[in-house]
């Protein structure tokens, strides 16, 4: 090691390069939805809607590189780095007259997100543009930009919505309309708070949310042991914390928000019959 250190200094090559080497730091930013266009649907946009790229979003609207341990907690990494954009800088972009109170954020792989105004604003929420991970975590496929990022120092829920990636459309709406349908037959239960703030993103029910996930009342039928407990024993099985997918879903519902989950879809699925 001595000899090389010496190597480094009779070669004036920086000292900084060579230790990011030895340290193992995160690689270059590397913008892995470059190529692709993004959709922005929103009151203040001619048309309603824009298609933009990753450059182009971070020319028009400044950019800078973001750490965020709340990132790292979530999937097991340590070191990641992003660049990233204001989702508040867009929410003050493209709906300046408050017209909205969330954003809708529909993914290329079928999941879908959505953010309320306030709590983007609250926790300085960032969309990052590139991605770096260190070499040494595996990086799962659906990990590509636009990103939901809460950056360092800002203490959000932890929750799956604030992890939302590989977006392809961000589409300006109101809360009480998109939860609609759901809000008929889901009370105020803590079984449908649960489904709504972690599975509704993959699972879609009442003609909302995600279809990343299968459609659970037609896999599962709540009204019998033997497709509880199934369920319980495929979530386990899928959601946890060594899923090879990083899907770990397990960290943010507890056994009895589970227990509640399966309360709700149970109630519900006994209204549709």
């Amino acid at each position: 090691m001595k000899q090389i250190i010496c190597l480094v200094f009779k070669l004036k090559i920086p000292f900084l390069l060579i230790l990011g080497i030895f340290c193992g730091c995160a690689g270059s930013l590397d913008s892995d939805g470059e190529g692709r266009v993004y959709r922005i649907i929103g009151p203040a946009i001619p048309g309603g809607s824009s298609k933009w790229t990753l450059k182009r979003l971070e020319a028009q609207m400044g950019s800078k590189e973001i750490a965020s341990g709340y990132f790292d907690k979530a999937l097991g990494y340590e070191g990641s780095r992003f660049r990233g954009v204001s989702f508040a800088g867009l929410v003050d972009r493209f709906d300046p007259k408050g017209q909205s109170d969330a954003v809708l954020l529909n993914c290329f792989d079928d999941y879908q997100g959505i953010l309320s105004i306030a709590d983007i604003e609250r926790y300085d929420i960032q969309l990052a543009t590139r991605i770096s991970t260190r070499p040494e975590f595996d990086k799962p496929g659906w990990l590509n930009p636009l990103l939901v990022i809460v950056p360092d120092n800002k203490k959000a829920p932890f929750q799956e919505r604030y992890l939302t990636a590989n977006i392809r459309e961000l589409k300006f709406t109101r809360l009480k309309d998109y939860y609609a349908p759901l809000n008929k037959v889901g009370g105020a239960s803590v079984g449908y708070t649960s489904f709504k703030d972690n599975c509704l993103f993959c699972h879609s029910l009442q003609g909302i949310g995600g279809n990343k996930g299968a459609r659970l009342l037609k896999n599962y039928d709540f009204s019998r042991a033997n497709d509880k407990n199934r369920f319980l024993r495929d979530f386990g099985a899928f959601h946890h914390k060594e899923n090879a997918d990083k899907q770990n879903v397990e960290q943010f519902v507890s056994a009895s928000q589970l227990v509640a989950i399966i309360d709700f879809l149970t109630g519900v699925q006994k209204m549709e019959h």
